[in-house]
């Protein structure tokens, strides 16, 4: 959409006084404290016919204006020049890593809580169980005639099932040998690291019949492939003012409780892999408990295979800017400790 430079200015002036200020935003505001060459009389027209395209909004009990979520959008997509992460806060984040890096799981739980502590809203980290675990046993219970169910139970206490449709001539007795021989050859090591090339390595050690032992094999890398998520700084949205209605601020910590819900939520931008950082802003995460916040986040990768994803959850009326420059640095600095972190088991 064309926009003259004036407007634009006026805009982003808005904006940021609001995130600032979480206060409706006047002329004579913009006036004062922005030098932006043009009276309040001047100022207060262009805010008239932002206000008119969809980009400001006017609170019924305030003379001044507040951004729309349509306002956000351009803000974020033409306006916005990320900013750089601060020494300060680069040392805040390398010194709270430097004692934390005993597991993978705590290496992800660490990112989530240093990040709400910088950006002061709910931060969220998902990342592929593979990642975080180490396999302990495996094992086969009856279900009916045709299927029983695989059960996969990890180092950390994660249980995960699947149903495994076996072959009519296959008994649960057959499955648990199966199931106890790849325990032997794979407990104790990182589900990330199990590839089906491996498994073909171990089949004449475990069963003759091949087919037996794939579809076996397929159930159990299907337990690898759901998602953990860690949080920080839930607590952080009780001091914003937009959650003060206690409705609101119950819905969102409501949502935040329900883990399968979130995964979706942070899987549900299919194009944010091919971004340093994506943004989606009010109604884009199709969630309407979250209507009136925005979603920052970004994919970690490890030789282009996506790891996970990082994300910061708050009021719409967010330092955009600075965490969408903080989560680039993050990023990246998380898949360094990664790269590290398995160089050195």
């Amino acid at each position: 959409m064309d926009m003259d430079e004036r407007k634009k200015k006026i805009l982003q002036a808005i904006i940021q006084d609001y995130i600032t200020s979480a206060e409706p935003v006047g002329s004579r505001t913009i006036a004062r404290k922005y030098n932006l060459g043009v009276s309040a009389a001047t100022i207060r027209n262009e805010m008239f016919d932002l206000e008119m395209l969809g980009f400001l909004e006017q609170p019924h009990t305030s003379a001044g204006r507040v951004p729309s979520a349509r306002g956000y959008r351009f803000y974020v997509d033409c306006l916005l020049q990320p900013t750089e992460i601060s020494s300060e806060e680069k040392k805040i984040v390398q010194g709270w890593f430097q004692d934390k890096m005993s597991d993978v799981d705590q290496i992800f739980q660490s990112t989530a809580k240093v990040l709400s502590r910088i950006t002061h809203n709910v931060t969220l980290v998902m990342a592929s169980r593979q990642m975080t675990s180490k396999l302990k046993y495996i094992r086969f219970l009856p279900l009916d005639d045709y299927r029983a169910i695989m059960i996969v139970v990890t180092d950390t206490g994660q249980i995960e099932n699947c149903i495994y449709s076996k072959p009519v001539s296959a008994t649960l007795d057959d499955l648990n040998l199966i199931a106890e021989k790849l325990t032997h050859y794979l407990s104790g090591i990182p589900l990330s690291d199990i590839s089906m090339q491996m498994i073909d390595k171990l089949h004449e050690s475990i069963v003759d019949d091949v087919e037996l032992y794939r579809v076996a094999f397929r159930s159990l890398t299907k337990s690898f492939h759901k998602q953990q998520l860690y949080k920080g700084g839930t607590m952080e949205l009780l001091n914003k003012p937009e959650f003060k209605d206690v409705d609101k601020a119950k819905n969102l910590f409501t949502l935040l409780e329900e883990q399968d819900l979130v995964a979706n939520l942070l899987m549900g931008d299919e194009g944010a892999h091919n971004k340093k950082v994506s943004v989606r802003i009010g109604d884009e995460a199709n969630l309407s408990s979250i209507n009136d916040c925005s979603i920052i986040e970004a994919t970690f990768s490890d030789d282009n295979v996506v790891l996970g994803k990082i994300a910061v959850l708050g009021p719409t009326r967010m330092e955009y800017a600075k965490i969408i420059g903080l989560l680039d640095f993050m990023k990246q600095h998380l898949q360094y400790i990664l790269e590290h972190y398995h160089d050195n088991q």
